[in-house]
């Protein structure tokens, strides 16, 4: 009888321990715990074709909807919201939604199904085949996916993504992460007679890029960039200027959103500004840095600086004359614009702002048949820029969607003040109708 009351408190006691991990690392996001947990809790739960998230009771689930409440900031209501066709199907994802693809504000053409992942809605993606296979990510968290159009697995991998990734000859570019604790680690990443070595943080964030196999899964290589970066002197001068201004960049100091590899055509684009640049060298875009750096990884040579000329931006892409064309968040600022650079001389040539246009965070442009769609995230809202002469003389907005009072509204998620969230977009990517296959 003792023997079995001591096992019955044995496991008790087992099940509680697992239980104060779980929850401490969730609540206060000790990111290895939690991301290791979280991506095991995944395993257990395809496994077992069961979904944890969905608890009997959820108060999430009981919240209502309070109309006195609802605060909109975007430019649209359900009378005058953007509803015209595309030219072109696109991809989008919202906070809450699923991935879909659509030939119209109101009409979806195809939906993945993403019932093998738990908390699917945190399940975003990352890049599309013309077969309708997609590249998927556990946002912020490990786990990257392959799954066919009807979201079947292909093969996954245990990996953090953040942000936006590229692919080229078959090989993925993955935004990723790992964590450091300062200054005690400062050494072995080349940043003992940095600012850096300053301060006192567990579990900075530091980012990496995953290269991956696009067919197989297999992981080919994982840069370190603060290690290879800090061998730059000028790199280093930025990372203390910045830190002196502000302390908290401990805790994520550079926080790379974007990843651009050189094709053959903008190695073209890019001849006369920056001779040296070779195919699959980067463009590295790092937020907290106000940084824009165009990177030869295999030879670990920063071959261009672009620095300062916008605030915590995003997307850099480069246009057929060779300037660069970024996302300026400005999130002190009353707008955000899009900025056109002289890679050369450094300078802003030109930019775009309108008072109806303001994303504090993410944000995301795309050229496409020389066309200039911009993807404003937090205000869910998508428009080309359309102008008389070229980029940027004599502009105007044409408004393609906008996700409130669209097909996906309204979703079910409230603040703590149970005032309506409106989903804000994490992707949004026009593709040409001959390239998506898998329709036909």
């Amino acid at each position: 009888m003792l023997d079995r009351f001591l096992k019955f408190c044995f496991i008790l006691s087992f099940l509680f321990l697992v239980f104060l991990i779980g929850f401490f690392s969730h609540k206060y996001k000790f990111n290895y715990l939690y991301t290791n947990i979280n991506y095991g809790i995944g395993i257990i739960e395809s496994y077992l074709d069961i979904n944890l998230y969905d608890k009997i009771g959820d108060r999430e689930q009981r919240q209502k909807l309070d109309n006195s409440k609802i605060i909109l900031n975007n430019n649209f209501d359900f009378y005058n919201k953007p509803s015209s066709k595309f030219d072109y199907y696109l991809l989008i994802k919202h906070d809450h939604s699923q991935p879909t693809l659509m030939s119209s504000p109101d009409k979806v053409e195809w939906s993945w199904d993403l019932s093998i992942f738990r908390n699917n809605t945190k399940i975003v993606p990352l890049h599309l085949f013309s077969n309708g296979n997609l590249i998927v990510g556990n946002y912020e968290n490990k786990g990257i996916y392959k799954i066919d159009k009807y979201g079947k697995l292909i093969w996954k991998i245990n990996y953090i993504s953040h942000h936006w990734i590229d692919i080229y000859n078959e090989s993925l570019f993955i935004p990723s992460r790992k964590f450091v604790n300062l200054p005690k680690e400062s050494k072995k990443n080349n940043l003992k007679n940095t600012n850096l070595n300053k301060c006192n943080v567990d579990n900075s964030m530091f980012d990496t890029i995953l290269i991956i196999d696009s067919k197989t899964g297999l992981l080919k290589q994982e840069l370190d960039l603060m290690k290879s970066l800090s061998k730059d002197r000028r790199f280093i001068d930025i990372l203390n200027e910045n830190y002196e201004k502000d302390i908290s960049l401990c805790k994520d100091p550079l926080h790379l959103n974007d990843i651009r590899v050189i094709d053959n055509q903008i190695k073209k684009n890019l001849q006369k500004s920056i001779p040296d640049i070779n195919e699959g060298d980067l463009i590295l875009s790092f937020r907290s840095l106000n940084l824009i750096l165009f990177y030869d990884y295999k030879n670990k040579k920063i071959k261009n600086i672009i620095y300062n000329l916008f605030e915590k931006q995003h997307s850099p892409r480069i246009d057929e004359y060779g300037n660069l064309f970024v996302f300026d968040n400005r999130p002190q600022e009353k707008k955000s614009k899009i900025v056109k650079i002289d890679i050369l001389n450094h300078n802003i040539l030109s930019y775009y702002e309108d008072i109806r246009f303001k994303s504090d965070v993410k944000g995301r442009i795309q050229f496409l048949e020389g066309n200039l769609f911009v993807q404003s995230s937090a205000q869910g809202e998508i428009f080309q820029i359309i102008c008389k002469d070229g980029f940027f003389e004599e502009c105007l907005s044409k408004y393609l969607y906008s996700s409130n009072f669209s097909f996906f509204y309204p979703s079910k998620y409230f603040d703590s003040s149970l005032t309506f969230k409106k989903d804000s977009l994490f992707l949004a990517d026009f593709y040409k109708k001959d390239y998506v296959k898998f329709l036909e």
